[in-house]
């Protein structure tokens, strides 16, 4: 398998807008959702992108990352933005965030730097580095306080539990606020989830409040690209919302976050999808994607767009530079993000 690692800077010609896996997100609110890498260090058996099986992976510049956030808030306006880094992988991979982090808190505009992690490279140093460079939250994938299970959900040999559990307190005492957010796998983990909760509780006990503990209980859901836990069927929505309603009851606590819990509120859309599904796009090839039948094209300089190549079509390098015409299979206005299909 082809485990090669793609660089992305200013020179690539790569946009950072309009792929869902690589760059900058913006969902029309006060959030700037980041993606700079797509390496893991996990193999979980329920993850949504299949991360660690790319066959190529893809990694940003800091410098030029920061130059096209520094846009997006420009535009937005530079007051009560939150910097939200949630990549297609593991985020403590990215050799480049100490400098990300301190770029982001000496701009201005930013209020908020959060990230998502699994946790699990989390050291004592490594919390002092993201309070110092202006770390304000992280949200914590832990989804049992059982090594055993945790294991299997992972799809590892190893998962230093008690290590979590000291970081948590060391993110704590550091004022990085934490959430953690377990994903709900029915059947599976039910007693699990109540065990996380009870330690947020016990937590605030510990004299922590509410804004530097939280919990959100993620929805188990399938996709189409990603893995899947065998016997494990995702309940509906309002199965999961009446679940989490008798879990506030008992526990006396809030489970049911919205945007107000974290301050998300509509700003600016930095740019507005101007295709339909069905369109045709002449669009420039300019990298391969994560698979052998995903690649990168380019609609101008600020939006990219990715591009499945209808099978038996595989990339080849070759492809790179040429103009094709491609058909919109899918335009997400919610976050500006197009997909499109070549040949049609």
């Amino acid at each position: 398998m082809n485990r090669e690692l793609i660089y992305i800077n200013k020179d690539s010609e790569i946009p950072l807008m309009g792929v869902d896996f690589l760059g900058v997100i913006d969902r029309g609110t006060n959030i700037i959702e980041l993606k700079p890498l797509t390496l893991c260090n996990l193999k979980c058996k329920y993850c949504f992108v299949s991360a660690n099986d790319y066959e190529t992976n893809f990694m940003i510049n800091s410098d030029y990352l920061v130059e096209n956030v520094k846009k997006v808030v420009e535009i937005k306006g530079e007051f009560d933005i939150e910097i939200h880094i949630a990549p297609y992988g593991e985020i403590l991979l990215y050799p480049e965030l100490n400098n990300l982090l301190e770029r982001f808190s000496n701009m201005n505009g930013i209020t908020t730097i959060s990230m998502q992690s699994n946790g699990l490279l989390l050291s004592p140093d490594l919390v002092k580095m993201l309070k110092i460079k202006g770390l304000t939250r992280i949200n914590l994938s832990l989804n049992t306080l059982n090594e055993e299970l945790a294991c299997y959900l992972c799809n590892c040999n190893e998962y230093d539990l008690d290590m979590i559990i000291k970081n948590i307190y060391n993110l704590l005492d550091s004022k990085i606020d934490i959430l953690l957010a377990p994903v709900w796998f029915p059947g599976q983990n039910d007693t699990d989830i109540e065990d996380i909760i009870k330690l947020i509780l016990n937590l605030r006990k510990e004299g922590f409040t509410e804004q530097q503990t939280q919990i959100g209980i993620q929805k188990y859901l399938i996709y189409k690209t990603g893995r899947k836990l065998k016997k494990i069927r995702p309940k509906s929505w309002d199965y999961f919302y009446s679940q989490l309603t008798k879990l506030e009851k008992k526990y006396n606590i809030k489970l049911k976050l919205g945007p107000n819990d974290f301050g998300i509120h509509k700003r600016t859309s930095v740019s507005s999808l101007k295709y339909q599904k069905g369109d045709l796009l002449k669009i420039k090839i300019i990298s391969r994607g994560r698979w052998q039948n995903e690649c990168i094209g380019k609609i101008d300089d600020n939006v990219g767009i990715k591009i499945l190549l209808k099978k038996p079509l595989i990339f080849d390098d070759g492809l790179v530079g040429t103009s094709v015409t491609a058909k919109i299979i899918k335009a997400n206005y919610k976050d500006n993000i197009t997909t499109a299909l070549y040949p049609f």
